[in-house]
């Protein structure tokens, strides 16, 4: 038996999530807020999100999951026409509205400039003391109800998928949330500014109702 045979033989006794941060956007690029409001791929994100699926061409996934907005699911089939695997057995992508990015209200399609000219103190807060920042104010979503509502979209995978590779596409804010989640800290330890850079991913293993993070 292979190495690679004995490895997807494991993981079929195991459950593991590959959890990617969708590639570079146009608005990534010139410092938009994005949250539910979306914009296409730019080619450096295209790049980012093959050199991904090279990254994960020998993964045999039993399902694909995205969020809803475009950006994650180019991203996830950029991915999935360099797997080995999909070539030979195509695989539904399964688009969860659960899965989307945090709405950020009046900030979306907004440049960071403008946040701080018409939002200065939200934005401050949200930039540099998290714990301050108001999502009322802006009329967005609370970042707790985005990780509950995150964590409901995992729900519904852990139950459909007792074993095997899941991959999921998703977004910056909301995984640097789970991520916390699964590290048992406290919600509002995120910052913005040093979110998983775009393509990449975390795999989690699940196991005995609890998540770990693979090294």
């Amino acid at each position: 038996m292979s190495q690679k045979d004995d490895n997807n033989r494991k993981d079929e006794k195991s459950l593991k999530l590959y959890i990617v941060r969708h590639g570079e956007t146009e608005w990534n690029l010139i410092k938009k807020f994005q949250g539910q409001s979306d914009s296409p791929l730019t080619e450096n994100g295209i790049k980012i999100m093959k050199d991904t699926g090279n990254k994960l061409k020998n993964i045999i996934f039993s399902r694909v999951y995205t969020s809803e907005l475009g950006r994650a699911v180019k991203s996830a089939e950029i991915i999935l026409n360099k797997n080995i695997n999909y070539k030979n057995d195509r695989i539904e992508i399964k688009k969860m509205s659960e899965l989307n990015e945090v709405y950020f209200g009046l900030w979306q399609g907004l440049s960071h400039e403008e946040i701080f000219e018409k939002y200065s103190e939200e934005a401050e807060n949200y930039f540099h003391n998290v714990k301050r920042y108001n999502a009322e104010n802006i009329k967005a979503e609370k970042l707790k109800d985005a990780l509950d509502r995150f964590l409901k979209g995992i729900e519904k995978i852990l139950k459909n998928h007792k074993s095997g590779n899941i991959l999921i596409v998703t977004h910056g804010t909301v995984l640097e949330m789970f991520i916390n989640y699964v590290e048992n800290k406290d919600l509002l330890e995120i910052n913005e500014r040093k979110l998983v850079n775009n393509g990449d991913y975390k795999i989690f293993n699940y196991k005995n109702g609890k998540f770990s993070e693979e090294k």
